[in-house]
């Protein structure tokens, strides 16, 4: 008994010809009843001969899921279709005004699994757990851990919380109908009732990456959207030490924007026994208005699968023609700076690319902070102590080399001044003072 068209391509694409050998019809009964097939099969550039892939219904919505992008003044563009396959994976159906990187690194749109810009707008870090375990307490499908969720615990949280994502994508039908409501504006007296808030469970705003407690707001001495990272409540030995690294991370930013390296707006603020640290978001504009905004860790795993560290994976996509020799050198700018201040967390999701026309370039840094100074995981705070030392480069020039250092030496120099440091760190700096180990580095 032959099998039909349908019947064949639920095995896997095709081309016309393998159709016509498996189903025994001719090319033109074959064409007609492709093209009879409508929506349900998507083409695939294959070169002369062409594939055809059955399509599937996903994520509790159709086969044929809207990808908007947000511009900066808040419109949205329908940029591309996903449309998930009967055999597996995901086709990107191109739209007006799709940016050519979304196609990914085969430039077909052809993924065997979710595109690498979708996987990034997935819940993450200490939000991302708040998130699903919201998740889980509505539905017993849904890990209450993120890292444990699979491609369609994904794909349906996207699809039902698509319009307030990381970056400039909006997701599914709904979020591009949904009507834009102006945000609550957010006063820094607030900041302890959220941060309480969030401790006990409560998601304000937007979801964000990164394993500190955070919230997200849209400031009202501002008018711009803020990620706000806060110390726990108190004095004592944990708490301390969280305020300190808050306050190395504002004036890391404070460093790097001196020098004119790209680098978040920052602000402390101390209120109700917490010290805030505020950020404002580069990947929003005004009220509505969004950017682009993709982690080096989605987009090394799709283009390049170094999976190291900073410098080697942009020289990685330099070498393929997918971002600018100056962003190459500023990153490993940065990447030295951040040794040179014992930031131990410069980890593929620490810093994002925007897609601009064909190719990246590079964002504002964040989370540049001493994180090696942070509590364990387990609690355990550890005495201070650091020597720096450059690490090994990989395009840096000396001179490039000498400005990081004097960019670290800059930084340390604004963190023994801060009067808001613990006196256990004021003490580190009378006994074992970085700005005196980087007086002899330079």
């Amino acid at each position: 008994m032959s099998l039909s068209i349908k019947e064949y391509l639920n095995r896997g694409p095709a081309t016309s010809k393998e159709i016509q050998g498996a189903t025994g019809l001719s090319q033109p009964v074959v064409s007609r009843q492709l093209r009879d097939m409508g929506d349900t099969v998507v083409k695939l550039a294959n070169g002369r001969s062409p594939r055809y892939a059955a399509t599937r219904n996903a994520f509790g919505g159709n086969d044929r899921l809207p990808l908007g992008m947000v511009d900066a003044c808040g419109n949205t563009v329908l940029a591309a279709y996903l449309r998930p396959l009967v055999h597996g994976g995901f086709f990107i159906e191109p739209a007006t005004g799709m940016p050519p990187l979304l196609l990914g690194e085969s430039n077909d749109g052809l993924y065997g699994d979710l595109p690498y810009f979708l996987y990034d707008l997935s819940p993450q870090g200490f939000l991302g757990r708040k998130i699903a375990e919201e998740m889980a307490a509505h539905s017993d499908d849904f890990p209450n851990d993120p890292r444990n969720w699979n491609t369609n615990h994904i794909g349906r949280y996207l699809v039902s919380n698509g319009d307030d994502l990381p970056g400039n994508f909006k997701f599914g039908e709904q979020a591009l109908l949904r009507v834009r409501r102006k945000p609550a504006r957010v006063s820094d007296d607030q900041y302890p009732a959220l941060a309480d808030s969030v401790m006990s469970g409560v998601i304000p705003g937007s979801s964000a990456g990164g394993e500190q407690p955070k919230f997200t707001a849209f400031s009202s001495r501002s008018s711009a959207h803020v990620i706000v990272k806060f110390s726990p409540k108190g004095n004592n030995e944990i708490a301390m030490r969280w305020r300190d690294v808050l306050i190395t991370e504002y004036h890391a930013t404070q460093a790097i924007l001196a020098e004119n390296y790209p680098a978040a707006e920052t602000r402390l603020i101390e209120k109700g026994g917490r010290l805030f640290l505020e950020s404002q978001r580069f990947d929003r504009s005004g009220e509505y208005g969004r950017m682009s905004m993709i982690s080096l860790r989605s987009v090394d795993a799709e283009f390049t699968g170094m999976g190291s560290h900073w410098p080697i994976v942009l020289n990685a996509l330099h070498e393929k023609e997918l971002i600018g020799w100056q962003h190459v050198f500023d990153t490993e700018m940065l990447w030295c700076f951040g040794h040179l201040i014992n930031n131990t967390d410069m980890h593929l999701g620490n810093i994002s690319l925007a897609i601009e026309g064909n190719v990246f370039r590079l964002l504002p840094l964040y989370d540049m902070c001493s994180m090696g100074f942070a509590p364990k995981s387990g609690g355990e705070v550890t005495p201070y102590g650091f020597v720096p030392s450059v690490p090994k480069r990989v395009n840096l020039s000396e001179d490039m080399v000498e400005l990081s250092k004097h960019m670290a030496h800059d930084f340390w120099e604004r963190v023994s001044n801060d009067n808001r440091i613990s006196d256990e760190f004021k003490r580190y700096f009378e006994h074992g003072n970085p700005v005196d180990l980087m007086d002899r580095l330079i």
